[in-house]
């Protein structure tokens, strides 16, 4: 980046952070965002602790993410986000495909169909292909299925990852979707329902965007999680840019407890060899971080079927302020 425009980038933060330092301070950590951070909290949405226990058995351990970070940091995947799965597509504008994490085909008593990836359609669950795996269409057996009217193949559970996006070697997505269908029509549905992945992608208000994909504010969010640490950590006149990478995660709840006040802690991830003002910014952020409460961040669910609960962070630090980026939407 030239370094003007860094310059009008960093004047960008501060006014944003200056603006958002207006609201009124409470004892709350979020105080200066008020209303905003208790609308986050009280958005609607099903419990998926039940799927948890039947899916999703595993949470991504901090040692995985941090091998991974080496292993991909500079990898653009090429491969198809659906590679194994079902995949569908919505109907309705703005909204990305799904991976089927689960789909009927799979307990379908026909080997050939087992072996055959479907196409599907949303909201109203049409099975619209089947492919075999050399990508060759199968319209036969497509037909075979559509002869039964009441779609009885169609019953049991369906469980649908929604928008996936590559992460560091992992397919990831805050939303989940189960459905259970009894006699080709659907009885039940749970889902993740909220839009935003943290709280910092739903308080940004640079946009009114309420809907659409679940990444689309993800680097707005970061900026404001950047800006919120400049108003904490104020960087001093004469300091040198720094610039570091970091993996934000969320810690084991201790056994008996339900959840932490304070989950979330940093790892350095980058420079290997950090200099001693680097890793005081990086303890800066540190501290910044594991003030900040429980529930600030969704977990993310891999194609894997696990949780990951961390964020890959670039985090730039100068006179200026702070500028973070999410490595999700860098690559």
């Amino acid at each position: 980046m030239k370094t003007s425009a860094k310059r009008r980038c960093w004047q960008l933060l501060l006014l944003f952070a200056l603006a958002a330092s207006q609201n009124s301070f409470s004892q709350d950590f979020f105080g200066f965002w008020g209303e905003r951070w208790n609308a986050f909290q009280q958005m609607p949405e099903n419990d998926l602790r039940i799927l948890h226990g039947r899916y999703i058995k595993d949470t991504i351990q901090v040692k995985e993410m941090k091998e991974a970070f080496l292993r991909y940091k500079d990898v653009v995947c090429q491969k198809s986000l659906y590679e194994g799965f079902d995949s569908a597509s919505f109907l309705k504008e703005g909204h990305g495909g799904c991976a089927l994490l689960v789909s009927p085909l799979q307990r379908h008593p026909d080997k050939n169909i087992r072996a055959c990836r479907g196409v599907w359609s949303f909201p109203h669950c049409v099975l619209v292909d089947l492919v075999d795996k050399n990508g060759a269409s199968q319209r036969k057996l497509l037909e075979n299925l559509n002869r039964d009217a009441k779609k009885t193949w169609l019953d049991g559970e369906m469980l649908r990852l929604e928008e996936p996006r590559w992460y560091m070697g992992f397919v990831v997505s805050p939303r989940l979707h189960w459905d259970f269908f009894d006699k080709g029509k659907l009885l039940a549905s749970m889902s993740s329902t909220r839009s935003f992945p943290d709280f910092f992608s739903y308080a940004d208000v640079t946009s009114t965007l309420l809907d659409g994909h679940w990444d689309g504010k993800l680097q707005a969010g970061a900026r404001l999680l950047g800006a919120m640490c400049a108003l904490e950590k104020a960087s001093r006149k004469n300091q040198a840019e720094r610039s570091f990478s970091v993996l934000l995660y969320q810690k084991p709840t201790p056994k008996g407890q339900r959840y932490q006040d304070r989950p979330y802690s940093l790892e350095l991830l980058e420079p290997a060899d950090a200099d001693a003002e680097t890793l005081k910014l990086f303890n800066d952020f540190k501290s910044f971080v594991e003030a900040l409460p429980n529930k600030t961040f969704k977990p993310y669910y891999t194609t894997d079927f696990r949780l990951m609960t961390g964020r890959f962070y670039r985090v730039t630090a100068s006179k200026y302020g702070w500028l973070v980026e999410d490595y999700l939407t860098t690559h």
